[in-house]
Protein backbone atom coordinates (compact mmCIF):
# COMPACT_ATOMS: atom_id res chain seq x y z
CA UNK A 1 0.00 0.00 0.00
CA UNK A 2 2.77 2.48 0.64
CA UNK A 3 4.37 1.76 -3.08
CA UNK A 4 0.53 2.57 -4.50
CA UNK A 5 0.77 5.52 -2.20
CA UNK A 6 4.13 7.58 -3.75
CA UNK A 7 3.13 5.90 -7.33
CA UNK A 8 0.21 8.04 -6.62
CA UNK A 9 1.65 11.22 -4.83
CA UNK A 10 3.83 10.99 -7.99
CA UNK A 11 1.96 10.97 -10.69
CA UNK A 12 -0.23 13.96 -9.12
CA UNK A 13 2.37 16.15 -8.90
CA UNK A 14 3.22 15.47 -12.26
CA UNK A 15 -0.30 16.46 -13.10
CA UNK A 16 -0.26 19.66 -11.67
CA UNK A 17 2.88 20.34 -13.32
CA UNK A 18 1.40 21.30 -17.03
CA UNK A 19 -1.08 23.03 -15.28
CA UNK A 20 0.51 25.50 -14.04
CA UNK A 21 3.13 25.75 -16.85
CA UNK A 22 -0.36 26.68 -18.69
CA UNK A 23 -1.20 29.68 -16.60
CA UNK A 24 2.85 30.56 -16.93
CA UNK A 25 2.37 30.39 -20.54
CA UNK A 26 -0.93 32.39 -20.39
CA UNK A 27 0.58 35.23 -19.04
CA UNK A 28 2.31 35.90 -22.49
CA UNK A 29 0.95 39.66 -23.92
CA UNK A 30 -1.75 38.52 -26.01
CA UNK A 31 -5.21 39.79 -26.77
CA UNK A 32 -8.61 37.75 -26.93
CA UNK A 33 -9.97 38.96 -30.26
CA UNK A 34 -13.81 37.49 -29.79
CA UNK A 35 -15.22 40.74 -28.81
CA UNK A 36 -13.55 42.79 -30.80
CA UNK A 37 -14.90 41.25 -33.99
CA UNK A 38 -17.83 42.17 -35.99
CA UNK A 39 -20.27 39.23 -36.92
CA UNK A 40 -22.16 38.32 -40.48
CA UNK A 41 -23.63 34.98 -41.05
CA UNK A 42 -24.24 35.22 -44.97
CA UNK A 43 -26.48 32.45 -45.58
CA UNK A 44 -27.29 32.90 -49.28
CA UNK A 45 -23.36 32.72 -49.52
CA UNK A 46 -22.79 35.05 -52.06
CA UNK A 47 -21.05 38.17 -50.14
CA UNK A 48 -17.86 38.92 -51.52
CA UNK A 49 -14.92 40.87 -50.05
CA UNK A 50 -15.24 43.77 -52.59
CA UNK A 51 -19.14 43.90 -51.04
CA UNK A 52 -17.71 44.00 -47.67
CA UNK A 53 -15.64 47.24 -48.86
CA UNK A 54 -18.24 48.82 -50.68
CA UNK A 55 -20.23 49.07 -47.33
CA UNK A 56 -22.86 47.00 -48.71
CA UNK A 57 -23.50 44.59 -45.58
CA UNK A 58 -22.26 46.88 -43.01
CA UNK A 59 -25.67 46.56 -41.87
CA UNK A 60 -25.42 43.26 -41.27
CA UNK A 61 -22.65 42.90 -39.00
CA UNK A 62 -23.44 42.18 -35.15
CA UNK A 63 -20.77 42.95 -32.89
CA UNK A 64 -19.71 39.93 -30.71
CA UNK A 65 -19.82 39.82 -26.86
CA UNK A 66 -18.11 36.51 -26.49
CA UNK A 67 -14.46 36.05 -26.13
CA UNK A 68 -14.66 32.66 -28.09
CA UNK A 69 -17.56 32.08 -30.75
CA UNK A 70 -18.87 28.85 -31.60
CA UNK A 71 -21.41 28.27 -34.84
CA UNK A 72 -20.71 24.30 -34.96
CA UNK A 73 -21.52 22.66 -38.47
CA UNK A 74 -23.05 25.45 -40.43
CA UNK A 75 -23.96 25.80 -44.37
CA UNK A 76 -23.43 30.09 -43.95
CA UNK A 77 -20.24 31.75 -44.65
CA UNK A 78 -18.93 33.82 -41.45
CA UNK A 79 -17.71 36.76 -41.87
CA UNK A 80 -15.69 38.61 -38.99
CA UNK A 81 -14.62 42.21 -39.29
CA UNK A 82 -12.13 43.36 -37.16
CA UNK A 83 -10.73 46.85 -36.54
CA UNK A 84 -7.14 47.68 -36.42
CA UNK A 85 -7.15 50.97 -34.83
CA UNK A 86 -7.31 49.89 -31.12
CA UNK A 87 -5.24 46.63 -31.90
CA UNK A 88 -2.44 47.69 -34.33
CA UNK A 89 -0.94 50.43 -32.30
CA UNK A 90 3.42 50.27 -33.43
CA UNK A 91 4.86 49.73 -36.89
CA UNK A 92 6.20 46.14 -35.29
CA UNK A 93 4.93 42.81 -36.66
CA UNK A 94 1.83 41.24 -35.35
CA UNK A 95 0.14 37.90 -35.53
CA UNK A 96 -3.21 36.22 -35.32
CA UNK A 97 -3.60 32.82 -34.48
CA UNK A 98 -6.89 30.53 -34.45
CA UNK A 99 -6.36 27.35 -32.72
CA UNK A 100 -9.29 24.90 -33.98
CA UNK A 101 -9.29 23.10 -36.51
CA UNK A 102 -10.40 24.83 -39.78
CA UNK A 103 -11.73 23.83 -43.40
CA UNK A 104 -11.54 27.65 -45.11
CA UNK A 105 -10.42 30.40 -43.69
CA UNK A 106 -9.52 33.37 -45.98
CA UNK A 107 -7.75 36.76 -43.83
CA UNK A 108 -8.23 40.01 -45.78
CA UNK A 109 -5.47 42.85 -45.04
CA UNK A 110 -7.99 45.78 -46.24
CA UNK A 111 -5.48 49.08 -46.69
CA UNK A 112 -7.56 52.40 -46.17
CA UNK A 113 -7.61 52.96 -50.65
CA UNK A 114 -9.90 49.90 -50.61
CA UNK A 115 -7.31 47.15 -51.90
CA UNK A 116 -6.77 44.36 -50.34
CA UNK A 117 -4.22 41.10 -49.54
CA UNK A 118 -5.21 37.81 -49.12
CA UNK A 119 -3.98 35.16 -46.86
CA UNK A 120 -5.47 31.67 -47.60
CA UNK A 121 -5.44 28.76 -44.09
CA UNK A 122 -7.06 25.93 -43.25
CA UNK A 123 -7.14 22.23 -44.47
CA UNK A 124 -7.89 22.55 -47.98
CA UNK A 125 -5.18 25.33 -48.18
CA UNK A 126 -3.28 23.91 -45.74
CA UNK A 127 0.22 24.07 -48.42
CA UNK A 128 0.13 27.59 -48.08
CA UNK A 129 0.58 28.09 -44.26
CA UNK A 130 3.73 29.97 -43.52
CA UNK A 131 4.31 28.27 -39.93
CA UNK A 132 4.13 24.31 -39.97
CA UNK A 133 2.54 24.38 -36.57
CA UNK A 134 -0.97 23.02 -35.07
CA UNK A 135 -2.62 26.07 -35.10
CA UNK A 136 -3.54 28.39 -38.09
CA UNK A 137 -1.65 31.81 -38.14
CA UNK A 138 -1.78 34.65 -40.40
CA UNK A 139 1.05 36.92 -40.04
CA UNK A 140 0.44 41.12 -40.64
CA UNK A 141 3.26 42.83 -41.32
CA UNK A 142 1.69 46.21 -42.91
CA UNK A 143 1.08 48.95 -40.27
CA UNK A 144 -1.26 50.78 -43.07
CA UNK A 145 -4.63 48.08 -42.53
CA UNK A 146 -7.15 49.61 -41.77
CA UNK A 147 -9.44 46.60 -41.37
CA UNK A 148 -9.68 42.86 -41.41
CA UNK A 149 -12.25 40.48 -42.52
CA UNK A 150 -12.40 36.70 -41.59
CA UNK A 151 -13.95 34.20 -44.08
CA UNK A 152 -14.75 31.18 -42.60
CA UNK A 153 -16.77 28.15 -44.50
CA UNK A 154 -16.32 24.39 -45.26
CA UNK A 155 -17.57 21.20 -43.83
CA UNK A 156 -15.75 21.31 -40.82
CA UNK A 157 -17.11 22.81 -37.42
CA UNK A 158 -16.60 26.61 -37.11
CA UNK A 159 -15.40 27.77 -33.69
CA UNK A 160 -13.20 30.62 -33.41
CA UNK A 161 -10.42 31.01 -30.38
CA UNK A 162 -8.01 33.44 -31.95
CA UNK A 163 -5.46 35.62 -30.20
CA UNK A 164 -3.27 38.63 -31.15
CA UNK A 165 0.30 38.46 -30.95
CA UNK A 166 3.27 40.47 -31.16
CA UNK A 167 6.29 38.67 -32.42
CA UNK A 168 8.41 38.17 -29.07
CA UNK A 169 4.83 36.86 -27.09
CA UNK A 170 3.77 34.65 -30.16
CA UNK A 171 7.29 32.96 -29.78
CA UNK A 172 6.61 32.97 -26.09
CA UNK A 173 3.20 31.37 -26.05
CA UNK A 174 4.56 28.61 -28.52
CA UNK A 175 7.32 27.64 -26.17
CA UNK A 176 5.03 27.56 -23.28
CA UNK A 177 2.52 25.34 -25.38
CA UNK A 178 5.51 22.71 -26.58
CA UNK A 179 6.46 22.62 -22.98
CA UNK A 180 3.16 21.95 -21.56
CA UNK A 181 2.21 19.02 -24.21
CA UNK A 182 5.50 17.97 -24.29
CA UNK A 183 4.84 17.00 -20.06
CA UNK A 184 1.83 16.18 -20.95
CA UNK A 185 2.46 13.42 -23.56
CA UNK A 186 5.62 12.49 -22.03
CA UNK A 187 3.41 11.08 -18.82
CA UNK A 188 0.61 9.67 -20.78
CA UNK A 189 3.46 7.61 -22.44
CA UNK A 190 5.31 6.97 -19.71
CA UNK A 191 1.93 5.10 -17.94
CA UNK A 192 1.96 3.89 -21.20
CA UNK A 193 5.11 1.89 -21.61
CA UNK A 194 4.74 0.89 -17.67
CA UNK A 195 1.59 -1.09 -18.39
CA UNK A 196 2.92 -2.37 -21.05
CA UNK A 197 6.16 -3.57 -19.08
CA UNK A 198 3.07 -4.95 -16.36
CA UNK A 199 1.71 -7.04 -19.22
CA UNK A 200 4.78 -8.72 -20.76
CA UNK A 201 5.26 -9.19 -17.07
CA UNK A 202 1.98 -10.30 -15.99
CA UNK A 203 0.40 -11.80 -18.59
CA UNK A 204 -3.31 -9.89 -17.64
CA UNK A 205 -5.46 -9.19 -21.06
CA UNK A 206 -6.99 -5.83 -19.04
CA UNK A 207 -3.11 -4.60 -19.39
CA UNK A 208 -3.05 -5.16 -22.57
CA UNK A 209 -6.39 -3.67 -23.18
CA UNK A 210 -5.54 -0.48 -21.14
CA UNK A 211 -2.29 0.04 -23.25
CA UNK A 212 -4.70 0.11 -26.43
CA UNK A 213 -6.70 2.41 -24.84
CA UNK A 214 -4.03 4.82 -23.09
CA UNK A 215 -2.21 4.68 -26.89
CA UNK A 216 -5.82 5.41 -28.82
CA UNK A 217 -6.76 8.25 -26.00
CA UNK A 218 -2.61 9.69 -26.86
CA UNK A 219 -3.79 9.69 -30.80
CA UNK A 220 -7.52 11.16 -29.53
CA UNK A 221 -5.89 13.82 -27.65
CA UNK A 222 -3.21 14.59 -29.99
CA UNK A 223 -5.72 15.39 -33.43
CA UNK A 224 -8.00 17.23 -30.59
CA UNK A 225 -4.97 19.67 -30.30
CA UNK A 226 -4.42 19.55 -33.81
CA UNK A 227 -1.22 18.09 -34.06
CA UNK A 228 -1.66 15.91 -37.00
CA UNK A 229 -1.80 18.75 -39.02
CA UNK A 230 1.57 20.41 -37.76
CA UNK A 231 3.09 16.80 -37.40
CA UNK A 232 1.36 14.73 -41.30
CA UNK A 233 -0.52 17.71 -42.23
CA UNK A 234 0.74 17.73 -45.81
CA UNK A 235 1.82 14.14 -45.42
CA UNK A 236 -1.88 12.64 -45.77
CA UNK A 237 -4.77 13.58 -47.78
CA UNK A 238 -6.98 15.81 -46.85
CA UNK A 239 -9.94 14.14 -45.93
CA UNK A 240 -7.78 11.96 -43.47
CA UNK A 241 -7.63 15.67 -41.47
CA UNK A 242 -11.15 16.13 -41.83
CA UNK A 243 -12.19 12.59 -40.50
CA UNK A 244 -9.15 12.05 -37.99
CA UNK A 245 -11.04 13.30 -34.94
CA UNK A 246 -13.99 11.06 -35.56
CA UNK A 247 -11.49 8.17 -36.26
CA UNK A 248 -9.02 8.44 -33.01
CA UNK A 249 -12.38 9.02 -31.27
CA UNK A 250 -14.29 5.56 -32.43
CA UNK A 251 -10.93 3.96 -31.65
CA UNK A 252 -10.91 5.31 -28.28
CA UNK A 253 -14.08 3.96 -27.99
CA UNK A 254 -13.48 0.42 -28.98
CA UNK A 255 -10.52 0.02 -26.65
CA UNK A 256 -12.32 1.79 -23.93
CA UNK A 257 -14.51 -0.80 -24.08
CA UNK A 258 -12.56 -3.66 -24.46
CA UNK A 259 -10.82 -2.71 -21.41
CA UNK A 260 -13.96 -1.84 -18.99
CA UNK A 261 -15.35 -4.91 -20.55
CA UNK A 262 -12.48 -6.96 -19.44
CA UNK A 263 -11.29 -5.24 -16.21
CA UNK A 264 -14.96 -4.86 -14.46
CA UNK A 265 -15.48 -8.96 -15.60
CA UNK A 266 -19.21 -7.95 -16.92
CA UNK A 267 -19.75 -11.21 -18.76
CA UNK A 268 -19.51 -12.82 -14.44
CA UNK A 269 -20.95 -10.05 -12.88
CA UNK A 270 -23.68 -8.29 -14.96
CA UNK A 271 -24.05 -10.57 -18.16
CA UNK A 272 -27.02 -7.92 -19.25
CA UNK A 273 -24.27 -5.35 -19.16
CA UNK A 274 -22.10 -7.46 -20.62
CA UNK A 275 -24.88 -8.09 -23.71
CA UNK A 276 -24.97 -4.42 -23.93
CA UNK A 277 -21.01 -3.84 -23.89
CA UNK A 278 -20.72 -6.14 -26.95
CA UNK A 279 -23.36 -4.14 -28.65
CA UNK A 280 -22.02 -1.16 -28.22
CA UNK A 281 -18.70 -2.49 -29.32
CA UNK A 282 -20.43 -3.46 -32.32
CA UNK A 283 -21.82 -0.15 -32.99
CA UNK A 284 -18.65 1.06 -32.91
CA UNK A 285 -17.35 -0.68 -35.53
CA UNK A 286 -20.03 0.13 -37.52
CA UNK A 287 -19.20 3.74 -36.84
CA UNK A 288 -15.93 3.43 -37.76
CA UNK A 289 -16.41 1.83 -40.77
CA UNK A 290 -19.07 4.38 -41.72
CA UNK A 291 -16.65 7.60 -40.87
CA UNK A 292 -14.61 6.03 -44.28
CA UNK A 293 -17.98 5.53 -46.52
CA UNK A 294 -20.20 8.71 -45.52
CA UNK A 295 -18.72 12.06 -47.25
CA UNK A 296 -20.33 14.49 -44.78
CA UNK A 297 -18.44 15.27 -41.68
CA UNK A 298 -21.57 16.69 -40.06
CA UNK A 299 -23.17 13.56 -39.95
CA UNK A 300 -20.36 11.69 -38.20
CA UNK A 301 -19.41 14.50 -35.84
CA UNK A 302 -22.81 14.64 -34.47
CA UNK A 303 -23.25 10.89 -34.11
CA UNK A 304 -19.46 10.14 -32.57
CA UNK A 305 -20.60 13.57 -29.97
CA UNK A 306 -24.03 11.67 -28.93
CA UNK A 307 -22.58 8.11 -28.78
CA UNK A 308 -19.50 9.10 -26.55
CA UNK A 309 -22.14 10.07 -23.75
CA UNK A 310 -24.14 7.12 -24.10
CA UNK A 311 -20.33 5.47 -24.00
CA UNK A 312 -19.48 7.51 -20.85
CA UNK A 313 -22.19 6.98 -19.43
CA UNK A 314 -22.86 3.09 -19.38
CA UNK A 315 -19.08 2.48 -18.61
CA UNK A 316 -19.69 4.66 -15.53
CA UNK A 317 -22.93 3.05 -14.74
CA UNK A 318 -20.88 -0.66 -14.97
CA UNK A 319 -18.27 0.68 -12.73
CA UNK A 320 -21.76 1.47 -9.97
CA UNK A 321 -23.12 -1.85 -10.34
CA UNK A 322 -19.98 -3.83 -9.92
CA UNK A 323 -19.27 -1.81 -7.15
CA UNK A 324 -22.54 -2.42 -5.46
CA UNK A 325 -22.53 -5.99 -5.77
CA UNK A 326 -19.53 -5.80 -3.22
CA UNK A 327 -16.39 -6.23 -5.97
CA UNK A 328 -13.75 -3.62 -4.33
CA UNK A 329 -11.61 -3.27 -7.53
CA UNK A 330 -14.56 -1.38 -9.26
CA UNK A 331 -13.32 1.28 -6.08
CA UNK A 332 -10.49 3.47 -8.72
CA UNK A 333 -12.12 2.99 -11.56
CA UNK A 334 -15.24 4.88 -10.14
CA UNK A 335 -12.98 7.62 -8.90
CA UNK A 336 -11.38 8.06 -12.48
CA UNK A 337 -14.26 7.43 -14.55
CA UNK A 338 -16.48 10.03 -12.75
CA UNK A 339 -13.81 12.49 -13.16
CA UNK A 340 -13.88 11.62 -16.14
CA UNK A 341 -17.29 11.87 -17.08
CA UNK A 342 -17.42 14.84 -15.27
CA UNK A 343 -15.40 16.20 -18.24
CA UNK A 344 -17.26 14.95 -20.90
CA UNK A 345 -20.16 16.60 -19.47
CA UNK A 346 -19.06 20.01 -19.33
CA UNK A 347 -18.29 19.71 -23.16
CA UNK A 348 -21.36 18.15 -23.99
CA UNK A 349 -23.22 21.52 -21.82
CA UNK A 350 -20.68 23.80 -24.06
CA UNK A 351 -21.73 22.13 -27.05
CA UNK A 352 -25.61 22.94 -25.96
CA UNK A 353 -24.79 26.61 -25.10
CA UNK A 354 -25.74 25.90 -22.15
CA UNK A 355 -22.37 26.86 -20.37
CA UNK A 356 -20.63 30.00 -22.01
CA UNK A 357 -17.74 28.21 -24.93
CA UNK A 358 -14.15 28.38 -23.98
CA UNK A 359 -11.18 26.30 -25.03
CA UNK A 360 -10.18 25.52 -21.50
CA UNK A 361 -13.62 23.11 -21.81
CA UNK A 362 -12.00 21.69 -24.81
CA UNK A 363 -8.51 21.10 -23.94
CA UNK A 364 -7.73 21.76 -20.53
CA UNK A 365 -10.52 20.15 -18.77
CA UNK A 366 -10.35 17.04 -20.91
CA UNK A 367 -6.83 16.47 -20.56
CA UNK A 368 -6.85 16.96 -16.86
CA UNK A 369 -10.15 14.55 -16.71
CA UNK A 370 -8.24 11.84 -18.87
CA UNK A 371 -5.24 11.81 -16.54
CA UNK A 372 -7.19 11.69 -13.31
CA UNK A 373 -9.36 9.09 -15.36
CA UNK A 374 -5.33 7.18 -16.44
CA UNK A 375 -3.70 7.54 -12.84
CA UNK A 376 -6.61 6.15 -11.38
CA UNK A 377 -7.67 3.01 -14.12
CA UNK A 378 -3.62 2.13 -13.82
CA UNK A 379 -4.16 2.43 -9.82
CA UNK A 380 -7.42 0.08 -10.42
CA UNK A 381 -5.54 -2.18 -11.96
CA UNK A 382 -2.62 -2.28 -9.09
CA UNK A 383 -6.08 -2.73 -6.79
CA UNK A 384 -7.13 -5.68 -8.80
CA UNK A 385 -3.75 -7.48 -8.98
CA UNK A 386 -3.38 -7.38 -4.73
CA UNK A 387 -6.77 -8.18 -4.47
CA UNK A 388 -6.52 -11.29 -6.67
CA UNK A 389 -3.37 -12.22 -4.91
CA UNK A 390 -4.77 -11.55 -1.53
CA UNK A 391 -8.29 -13.95 -2.67
CA UNK A 392 -5.66 -16.69 -3.68
CA UNK A 393 -3.50 -16.77 -0.49
CA UNK A 394 -6.74 -16.93 1.41
CA UNK A 395 -7.87 -19.45 -0.91
CA UNK A 396 -4.76 -21.25 -0.64
CA UNK A 397 -4.94 -21.41 3.29
CA UNK A 398 -8.60 -22.68 3.18
CA UNK A 399 -6.97 -25.77 0.11
CA UNK A 400 -4.39 -26.28 2.90
CA UNK A 401 -6.77 -26.56 5.81
CA UNK A 402 -9.13 -28.65 4.38
CA UNK A 403 -6.91 -30.50 2.02
CA UNK A 404 -7.75 -34.36 3.39
CA UNK A 405 -11.39 -33.83 2.49
CA UNK A 406 -10.74 -31.85 -0.81
CA UNK A 407 -8.12 -35.45 -1.42
CA UNK A 408 -11.32 -37.36 -1.16
CA UNK A 409 -13.59 -35.64 -3.05
CA UNK A 410 -11.01 -35.26 -5.63
CA UNK A 411 -10.41 -39.26 -5.44
CA UNK A 412 -14.32 -39.92 -5.61
CA UNK A 413 -14.87 -37.68 -8.77
CA UNK A 414 -11.70 -38.93 -10.75
CA UNK A 415 -13.29 -42.26 -9.97
CA UNK A 416 -16.59 -41.18 -11.01
CA UNK A 417 -14.84 -39.93 -13.92
CA UNK A 418 -13.29 -42.84 -14.50
CA UNK A 419 -16.18 -44.85 -14.51
CA UNK A 420 -17.95 -42.74 -16.83
CA UNK A 421 -14.49 -42.76 -19.55
CA UNK A 422 -15.22 -46.49 -19.39
CA UNK A 423 -18.35 -46.16 -19.94
CA UNK A 424 -18.12 -43.97 -23.14
CA UNK A 425 -15.11 -46.40 -24.26
CA UNK A 426 -17.19 -49.32 -24.17
CA UNK A 427 -20.72 -47.97 -25.16
CA UNK A 428 -21.38 -46.84 -28.92
CA UNK A 429 -22.19 -43.32 -28.81
CA UNK A 430 -25.41 -43.38 -31.78
CA UNK A 431 -27.34 -46.45 -30.20
CA UNK A 432 -25.65 -46.35 -26.34
CA UNK A 433 -25.19 -50.29 -26.27
CA UNK A 434 -22.30 -51.76 -26.29
CA UNK A 435 -19.50 -50.96 -28.77
CA UNK A 436 -17.42 -53.30 -30.99
CA UNK A 437 -14.47 -53.04 -28.04
CA UNK A 438 -17.15 -54.04 -25.10
CA UNK A 439 -18.54 -56.97 -27.32
CA UNK A 440 -15.09 -58.25 -28.13
CA UNK A 441 -14.28 -58.43 -24.28
CA UNK A 442 -17.33 -59.97 -23.41
CA UNK A 443 -16.82 -62.35 -26.23
CA UNK A 444 -13.73 -63.26 -25.00
CA UNK A 445 -14.63 -64.20 -21.62
CA UNK A 446 -17.12 -65.88 -22.28
CA UNK A 447 -15.35 -67.70 -24.71
CA UNK A 448 -12.56 -68.94 -22.19
CA UNK A 449 -15.46 -69.66 -19.69
CA UNK A 450 -17.25 -72.22 -22.47
CA UNK A 451 -13.33 -73.64 -23.05
CA UNK A 452 -12.88 -74.23 -19.23
CA UNK A 453 -16.43 -75.19 -17.91
CA UNK A 454 -17.47 -77.24 -21.06
CA UNK A 455 -20.88 -75.68 -21.38
CA UNK A 456 -22.70 -74.31 -24.52
CA UNK A 457 -21.82 -70.40 -25.96
CA UNK A 458 -24.02 -69.24 -28.73
CA UNK A 459 -23.84 -66.20 -30.83
CA UNK A 460 -26.14 -64.29 -33.15
CA UNK A 461 -25.07 -62.05 -35.90
CA UNK A 462 -27.80 -59.69 -37.26
CA UNK A 463 -27.92 -57.49 -39.91
CA UNK A 464 -30.40 -54.65 -41.08
CA UNK A 465 -32.10 -55.53 -44.39
CA UNK A 466 -31.63 -53.05 -47.15
CA UNK A 467 -30.63 -50.27 -45.28
CA UNK A 468 -28.45 -48.69 -47.50
CA UNK A 469 -31.66 -47.75 -49.52
CA UNK A 470 -32.56 -46.19 -46.44
CA UNK A 471 -29.80 -43.74 -46.68
CA UNK A 472 -29.85 -42.89 -49.91
CA UNK A 473 -33.96 -42.18 -49.72
CA UNK A 474 -33.80 -40.50 -46.39
CA UNK A 475 -30.46 -39.46 -45.72
CA UNK A 476 -28.55 -40.54 -42.88
CA UNK A 477 -29.94 -38.73 -40.37
CA UNK A 478 -33.10 -40.95 -41.09
CA UNK A 479 -31.02 -43.92 -41.21
CA UNK A 480 -29.31 -43.36 -37.54
CA UNK A 481 -33.30 -42.99 -36.33
CA UNK A 482 -33.72 -46.34 -37.61
CA UNK A 483 -30.18 -47.89 -35.93
CA UNK A 484 -31.07 -46.25 -32.49
CA UNK A 485 -34.71 -47.39 -32.45
CA UNK A 486 -33.56 -51.01 -33.78
CA UNK A 487 -30.73 -51.12 -30.94
CA UNK A 488 -33.43 -50.28 -28.05
CA UNK A 489 -35.77 -52.93 -29.87
CA UNK A 490 -33.24 -55.43 -29.44
CA UNK A 491 -31.90 -54.52 -26.32
CA UNK A 492 -35.25 -54.97 -24.76
CA UNK A 493 -36.00 -58.46 -25.98
CA UNK A 494 -33.07 -59.99 -25.47
CA UNK A 495 -32.78 -62.11 -22.07
CA UNK A 496 -30.96 -60.71 -18.99
CA UNK A 497 -27.94 -62.90 -19.33
CA UNK A 498 -27.19 -61.94 -23.26
CA UNK A 499 -25.08 -59.30 -24.53
CA UNK A 500 -25.92 -57.11 -27.55
CA UNK A 501 -23.90 -54.55 -29.40
CA UNK A 502 -23.20 -52.97 -32.68
CA UNK A 503 -20.75 -55.11 -33.99
CA UNK A 504 -20.80 -52.44 -36.97
CA UNK A 505 -22.49 -50.22 -39.35
CA UNK A 506 -25.87 -51.75 -39.89
CA UNK A 507 -24.89 -55.10 -37.81
CA UNK A 508 -25.35 -56.44 -34.19
CA UNK A 509 -23.97 -58.89 -31.94
CA UNK A 510 -25.47 -60.91 -29.72
CA UNK A 511 -23.64 -62.91 -26.97
CA UNK A 512 -25.69 -65.37 -25.59
CA UNK A 513 -23.56 -67.60 -22.60
CA UNK A 514 -24.92 -70.89 -21.52
CA UNK A 515 -27.54 -71.21 -24.30
CA UNK A 516 -27.49 -73.99 -27.25
CA UNK A 517 -27.96 -73.21 -30.92
CA UNK A 518 -31.82 -74.55 -31.05
CA UNK A 519 -32.19 -71.63 -28.01
CA UNK A 520 -30.41 -69.37 -29.83
CA UNK A 521 -32.53 -69.89 -32.86
CA UNK A 522 -35.57 -69.56 -31.25
CA UNK A 523 -34.41 -66.51 -29.92
CA UNK A 524 -33.02 -65.15 -33.08
CA UNK A 525 -36.33 -65.91 -34.33
CA UNK A 526 -38.00 -63.97 -31.44
CA UNK A 527 -35.67 -61.05 -32.35
CA UNK A 528 -36.40 -61.03 -36.25
CA UNK A 529 -40.35 -61.22 -35.57
CA UNK A 530 -40.58 -58.11 -33.06
CA UNK A 531 -38.14 -56.46 -35.76
CA UNK A 532 -40.51 -57.21 -38.58
CA UNK A 533 -43.84 -56.05 -36.74
CA UNK A 534 -41.77 -52.64 -35.45
CA UNK A 535 -43.47 -49.69 -36.56
CA UNK A 536 -40.29 -47.11 -36.94
CA UNK A 537 -40.77 -43.73 -37.15
CA UNK A 538 -40.45 -42.77 -40.85
CA UNK A 539 -39.78 -46.00 -42.54
CA UNK A 540 -42.45 -47.60 -40.86
CA UNK A 541 -41.01 -51.18 -41.61
CA UNK A 542 -37.91 -52.83 -41.99
CA UNK A 543 -36.98 -56.82 -41.76
CA UNK A 544 -33.38 -58.36 -40.19
CA UNK A 545 -31.47 -61.48 -41.40
CA UNK A 546 -29.88 -63.43 -38.85
CA UNK A 547 -27.20 -65.87 -38.82
CA UNK A 548 -26.79 -68.34 -35.51
CA UNK A 549 -23.68 -70.46 -34.35
CA UNK A 550 -22.39 -72.04 -31.12
CA UNK A 551 -19.30 -73.18 -30.01
CA UNK A 552 -17.86 -76.67 -31.05
CA UNK A 553 -14.33 -78.09 -29.24
CA UNK A 554 -11.52 -76.74 -31.73
CA UNK A 555 -12.70 -73.56 -32.56
CA UNK A 556 -11.51 -70.58 -31.94
CA UNK A 557 -12.92 -66.88 -31.78
CA UNK A 558 -11.91 -66.51 -35.32
CA UNK A 559 -14.08 -69.48 -36.54
CA UNK A 560 -16.85 -69.00 -34.35
CA UNK A 561 -17.04 -65.56 -35.75
CA UNK A 562 -16.33 -66.61 -39.41
CA UNK A 563 -18.89 -69.54 -39.11
CA UNK A 564 -21.88 -66.60 -37.76
CA UNK A 565 -20.98 -64.68 -40.77
CA UNK A 566 -21.62 -67.57 -43.42
CA UNK A 567 -24.67 -67.81 -41.65
CA UNK A 568 -25.71 -64.53 -41.85
CA UNK A 569 -24.76 -64.70 -45.57
CA UNK A 570 -27.16 -67.50 -46.18
CA UNK A 571 -29.25 -66.01 -44.99
CA UNK A 572 -29.10 -62.75 -46.81
CA UNK A 573 -28.95 -65.11 -49.57
CA UNK A 574 -31.54 -67.02 -48.94
CA UNK A 575 -34.36 -63.92 -49.42
CA UNK A 576 -33.37 -61.98 -46.09
CA UNK A 577 -35.63 -61.74 -43.28
CA UNK A 578 -35.46 -65.00 -42.02
CA UNK A 579 -33.08 -67.35 -39.14
CA UNK A 580 -29.98 -69.11 -40.73
CA UNK A 581 -27.09 -71.64 -38.80
CA UNK A 582 -24.47 -73.38 -39.25
CA UNK A 583 -22.54 -76.09 -36.79
CA UNK A 584 -19.82 -78.67 -37.00
CA UNK A 585 -21.21 -81.66 -35.06
CA UNK A 586 -24.45 -82.91 -37.05
CA UNK A 587 -26.04 -84.16 -33.74
CA UNK A 588 -26.37 -80.97 -32.36
CA UNK A 589 -29.18 -80.42 -35.36
CA UNK A 590 -31.21 -83.28 -33.92
CA UNK A 591 -31.79 -81.64 -30.64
Amino acid sequence: MMKNSLIFYFLISLLFLPISTGHAAEKTDRIILGQHYDIFRDTANKATIEDLISGTYDKSFVASHQDYLFFWHTKDTIWLKLPTKELITNKQDYWIEITDKLDNIELYLVKEDGSYHVQKRGISNIDERNIQYRSTIFHINDPSVKEIYLKLDGIMPISVISYLYTTDSFINSVIGYKHLTGIFYGFLSALLIYNLFLYFSLKERAYLYYVLYMFSFILYQATLNSLDIELVGQLVPSWILFKSLVISGNLLFLFMLLFCLEFLELKKYLPKFHMVGKLLLGITCLSLMAVFIIPDVSIANNFTTTFAVVVFVFLWLCGLFVLIKGQKMARFYMIGWTVLLGSVIVQALAFLNMIPFHPRIFEDIPAIGAMFESIFLSLALGDKINIIKKEHQEMQQILNETLEHKVQERTQELEKAKLELEHLANTDRLTQIPNRVRLDCVLEEAFEHAQQQDIPLSIILLDIDYFKAVNDEFGHQVGDIVLKEAAGLLQASIREQDTIGRWGGEEFLVICPNTTLKQAVQLSEKLRQHLENYQFSIVKRKTGSFGVTSYVKGDSLHTLLSRCDKALYQAKEHGRNCVEFLMDDPQVSSQ
